[in-house]
């Protein structure tokens, strides 16, 4: 059986670089579950409380993360999407999407972040060239 949650050693950096691009991409002011009858309801109750600040960490480290998984092959970029920011979606329906099986999906998200760590190297070095 394959397990999603594993996180290799080596990937660790990337893991927690991508677990807050995640929280960064769906934070929304609603929480995404809400009525339709009252998703565009605006309270006035902020004018009594403090704003409450949701993306924690650097934008730009988080900008340069969602450029470098736009830059990945299709299947990998859907594959980090999902174990990262849409990770209520079912296994069931991100392997029907990509056509896999459990144990291809646990691969191809190993390869992506390979990748990225890879990317993010080259991106580095060439900014230090420059």
């Amino acid at each position: 059986m394959t397990d999603f949650n594993h996180i290799d050693v080596r990937h660790a950096a990337i893991n927690a670089k991508l677990e807050g691009w995640g929280r960064w991409v769906t934070q929304t002011d609603t929480g995404g579950s809400v009525s339709p009858m009252f998703r565009q309801y605006r309270s006035h109750a902020w004018q009594w409380e403090a704003p409450q600040l949701h993306a924690k960490g650097d934008p730009n480290e988080h900008m340069e993360i969602e450029k470098s998984v736009v830059r990945l092959p299709e299947k990998n970029r859907a594959a980090v999407q999902w174990a990262y920011a849409f990770h209520w979606v079912p296994v069931s329906a991100i392997r029907k999407e990509l056509g896999m099986t459990r144990s291809a999906l646990g691969q191809l998200l190993v390869d992506s972040r390979d990748m990225l760590i890879n990317r993010t190297r080259q991106e580095k070095c060439s900014t230090i060239r420059a």
